[in-house]
């Protein structure tokens, strides 16, 4: 049967959460559909979890393996792939009923080969607390570079060798803008049917919080330039914006002297690889407001070079050793 659709959800300490993420997806009003659930080591209970549900349904497949962080397990998960598209969520998160026969829907109109949707974001009593729409523009597929709220043709991730890198930051983003490079053909719908859940302990919003030594934004960085366009000014300004997230995301819990260090570092870096940041902003349509206006405030702060009194003001991290 054509048409089938393979969801892989990595998992890694998600006892409290994975039944109802798979219950959600068996729920589903699409049918065509294969689970493949990879046990990313987990310390928990849930591979015991993963065992129970798999004996539930008939759908889905339970990998058990060591841990190799999220992006081996997802690259795993592509190889392992029978359907003709693949979906990702996340092992924390749940769909809504109709979100892949909305996405399947959108795919088969033209035959594309990328749809990209918004979320919503909830938290743990429920409640909605961010909505994020995308409008039909070339800069939309640039705000959510997370693997899900997306449905791709697998045969285009295999011919063209998209995988994701197995790095500390980015790689969502590393994957996405290597997919973009091929220029695929992409649909971009008004769809929140993806909810993301707000768990302050999670990876995506613990390891990226203060600067590490580990995790090297530059070499994220070099890998992206290596196949991207930067005659294109969506991809300068993207370079710019992510910058300056890391900067203010991160940062915010370094210390004033590791601010300024990677405030510097970036400014080299974006200027060793001639960079524009002249990109009028408020011309990229599908651009928020609130993004808009930190990019300006941002570059006004370095205009006036008052980029070592923002440190001083924002940075949460303590003192700096002497």
């Amino acid at each position: 049967m054509k048409n089938k659709v393979s969801i892989i959800i990595p998992v890694y300490n998600a006892s409290n959460s994975i039944e109802k993420c798979i219950d959600s997806v068996e729920s589903q009003t699409y049918k065509n559909i294969e689970i493949i659930a990879i046990n990313d080591g987990s310390t928990d209970d849930s591979i015991n979890i993963l065992r129970r549900i798999e004996s539930k349904y008939e759908n889905i497949k339970v990998i058990d393996k060591k841990n190799e962080g999220v992006s081996i397990t997802r690259n795993k998960g592509i190889k392992m792939a029978t359907g003709d598209y693949i979906m990702f969520v996340d092992n924390d998160d749940y769909i809504d009923s109709d979100y892949i026969e909305t996405y399947i829907k959108e795919i088969l109109i033209y035959d594309y080969d990328i749809v990209i949707g918004g979320y919503r974001r909830e938290n743990n009593k429920g409640k909605v607390i961010k909505q994020q729409y995308l409008v039909d523009s070339e800069w939309s597929k640039y705000i959510v570079l997370a693997p899900w709220a997306k449905l791709y043709k697998r045969q285009f991730l295999l011919k063209n060798k998209i995988e994701f890198l197995s790095y500390g930051i980015g790689e969502d983003v590393y994957f996405n803008l290597l997919a973009y490079s091929k220029n695929p053909k992409i649909k971009i719908i008004n769809s929140i049917k993806y909810i993301w859940y707000f768990n302050d302990n999670s990876v995506s919003n613990t390891k990226q919080k203060g600067l590490k030594k580990e995790i090297d934004i530059f070499y994220l960085l070099d890998k992206i330039i290596s196949f991207v366009d930067l005659e294109d000014n969506n991809i300068n300004y993207f370079l710019e914006r992510y910058i300056v997230w890391y900067l203010l995301f991160s940062g915010k819990q370094a210390t004033k002297k590791q601010f300024k260090a990677l405030y510097k570092e970036s400014r080299e870096w974006l200027n060793k690889n001639d960079i524009k940041r002249s990109v009028k902003v408020f011309n990229l349509k599908g651009e928020f407001l609130k993004i808009k206006v930190l990019i300006i405030v941002f570059r006004i702060i370095e205009k006036l070079n008052l980029v070592s009194l923002f440190a001083c003001i924002y940075c949460k991290g303590g003192r700096d050793e002497k």
